[in-house]
């Protein structure tokens, strides 16, 4: 099973953040369906079912010091990474306690076996995937206000439709 650590967006947020795609933020790729708008905090990969089990069990047991906390980031800013083919939408203030809580989920999985990632952290939220080119500036940056008070362990499946998220599993962060 393919999976990820990521926080959960609501359905408001996706909505407006969607909307702000259409009206502002075209470009030449797939547009992401808003129901797997989410900011990836740390991408585990391929596990088998006793991984998975071990995965969560080492999430449960992990106290983290200082106690990571619940927050909000604030989708100001657009980017672009050609490689991947991305433009995403992310916070333009750096977010030490996610990067923090983003290190502490890769090291966990790296610890049943998944790959660490090398490139550092950027939360972000993928609006279109397989962009052909760069896409222009939009006229509007977005002001887009993301909540969140837990990380959810996602897995990834292929459909018919295409990709969707299931989530598997939440855990609470502290106030």
């Amino acid at each position: 099973m393919r999976v990820f650590f990521g926080l959960n967006i609501d359905t408001d947020t996706r909505r407006a953040l969607a909307d702000w795609r259409d009206r502002h933020g075209a470009a030449a790729g797939r547009a992401v369906p808003a129901a797997n708008f989410h900011i990836t905090l740390a991408f585990i990969g391929e596990l088998e079912n006793r991984q998975l089990d071990a995965l969560c069990r080492a999430v449960d047991a992990w106290k983290p010091e200082p106690p990571a906390g619940a927050g909000e980031a604030f989708l100001d800013q657009v980017g672009y990474w050609p490689k991947p083919g991305i433009y995403w939408a992310g916070p333009s203030q750096p977010m030490p306690e996610l990067a923090a809580l983003a290190r502490k989920l890769q090291h966990v999985g790296g610890l049943v076996g998944a790959r660490l990632e090398k490139r550092p952290f950027t939360p972000h939220v993928t609006l279109y995937r397989g962009c052909t080119e760069p896409p222009p500036a939009p006229d509007v940056l977005p002001a887009i206000p993301v909540a969140y008070d837990h990380f959810t362990l996602f897995a990834s499946q292929m459909g018919r439709q295409g990709v969707s998220y299931q989530a598997l599993e939440h855990w609470l962060l502290g106030p």
